[in-house]
């Protein structure tokens, strides 16, 4: 099972970062496979494959797959690729899978499943085989592989345990008011030029999680009518972006119950020095004041130990740290009163060294003298109009930016990620 878990794995990691794209039939085979998802389903993601290998400059036509000149060179030269690895690539590349190189989707119900269609299921079925040393076993219309099932032109991959192919059977006989398709997510799934887009019904996730009540009352007091949670991702020749939105039961914006502001820019530049790293969040004391409350009432009317601590923090806190993390330097923001607890809080868990200019507290551990390949005039331009965001430097790999930030909009929260270096990055996080 472990070989056959790898080899999937291969074939999907595949259709995310190595194959091209056909300009037939995407968004119908998308619509095809929403219709054969549930409409209850908890969680629903669609990768459409003809996008997003389009943005890695490769093409296809039908199974096989034809990589970029600058991709193949790379693969082929890398020593982080294992034989193997390059083995599997080429023969999915041959077409030896039969797999359509169209949209895959996962979703999440009674069971979980990996999904696509298939231009040769027999080919498929053959190659499954020997890549795993398993029989294929034929029940009714379904053949199985371990995790694996086939009926007419079309694979799941159960990652949750083994295939219930009665159930499979009636997903893909579903009327349009019974599948996906009849959801009201369903039109943001089905966006051609998004390489990957997803949407997550937070009631019933939560009821799927041990913790799931709690959860639920934490997000009523962040949010009103918190329903969905839903977003896309998209890859380009020099950047990669994603966002993630919350949604409520109108599939609007759902609003954001805590009084939040945004990053005070001037404290992100105070910084005498750039970094690899920064992080900076708005933190008003009407924020802090809610926070304590809220923490009270889940404590039971206990006193909160932090709250005075909190309490003092009033404006940005701002950190800049070296890739190592041995070094970092801290700014905050605070009302000018109760330093101490702050003060000692800071130096007993992190043993950091604190000093006070005015009301802001610098709170340095190891050497503040470091630098980094991001000026803090970079990074507060990076992080314009977040309420809480971080930059960095070789994240993903080397000398490649990341921005996250978490802002207000439409008076919610949405959540924004983007990478420079796009398809050039990928490549070389993956092949490093």
């Amino acid at each position: 099972m472990k070989k056959l878990s790898y080899s999937l794995l291969t074939v999907i990691a595949i259709l995310f970062m190595a194959v091209g794209c056909s300009k037939n039939g995407g968004d119908d085979d998308a619509s095809s496979l929403l219709r054969t998802v549930p409409a209850d389903a908890s969680s629903v993601v669609l990768v459409n494959i003809a996008h997003t290998v389009e943005s890695l400059g490769g093409s296809t036509d039908g199974s096989v797959v034809k990589l970029s000149k600058e991709l193949q060179k790379t693969i082929d030269e890398s020593q982080a690729v294992k034989p193997e690895d390059k083995q599997h690539l080429k023969e999915i590349c041959n077409g030896e899978t039969g797999i359509s190189m169209s949209s895959v989707a996962f979703f999440s119900a009674a069971r979980s499943y990996v999904t696509g269609l298939l231009n040769d299921p027999d080919k498929f079925v053959a190659y499954m085989e020997k890549e795993t040393g398993l029989t294929s076993t034929t029940e009714g219309d379904a053949k199985t592989i371990g995790n694996i099932a086939v009926l007419g032109n079309q694979f799941w991959v159960c990652t949750t345990g083994r295939p219930d192919t009665e159930q499979l059977k009636y997903y893909r006989q579903l009327n349009e008011k019974q599948s996906y398709m009849s959801a009201d997510a369903a039109s943001l799934l089905l966006q051609p030029d998004k390489a990957m887009t997803y949407v997550a019904d937070v009631n019933r996730s939560m009821a799927l999680l041990p913790n799931g009540t709690y959860m639920k009352i934490a997000s009523s007091l962040i949010f009103n009518d918190m329903s969905y949670v839903a977003g896309n991702a998209d890859i380009k020749k020099k950047s990669f972006m994603a966002n993630a939105s919350v949604l409520n039961s109108d599939m609007k914006p759902a609003e954001l119950l805590l009084p939040v502001e945004k990053i005070d820019a001037s404290v992100v530049k105070s910084f005498d020095k750039g970094g690899d790293i920064y992080f900076a969040a708005g933190v008003p004391k009407k924020l802090t004041k809610k926070l304590t409350d809220l923490a009270g009432s889940f404590m039971g009317g206990k006193s909160n130990p932090f709250a005075s601590v909190l309490e003092a923090i009033d404006g940005t806190v701002a950190v800049r740290a070296n890739s190592g993390a041995s070094d970092a330097e801290a700014r905050i923001q605070t009302t000018g009163q109760n330093f101490t607890d702050l003060s000692n809080m800071l130096q007993s868990l992190f043993g950091v060294t604190v000093t006070r200019d005015g009301d802001t507290l610098t709170a340095v551990l190891g050497s503040k003298d470091f630098t980094g390949n991001i000026t803090p005039s970079q990074a507060a331009d990076l992080l314009k109009g977040a309420w809480i965001g971080m930059v960095s430097n070789g994240f993903i790999a080397r000398d490649v930016t990341t921005v996250t930030k978490l802002s207000v909009d439409k008076k919610s929260l949405r959540l924004d990620f983007e990478a420079d270096g796009g398809v050039d990055a990928l490549i070389t996080a993956i092949t490093r």
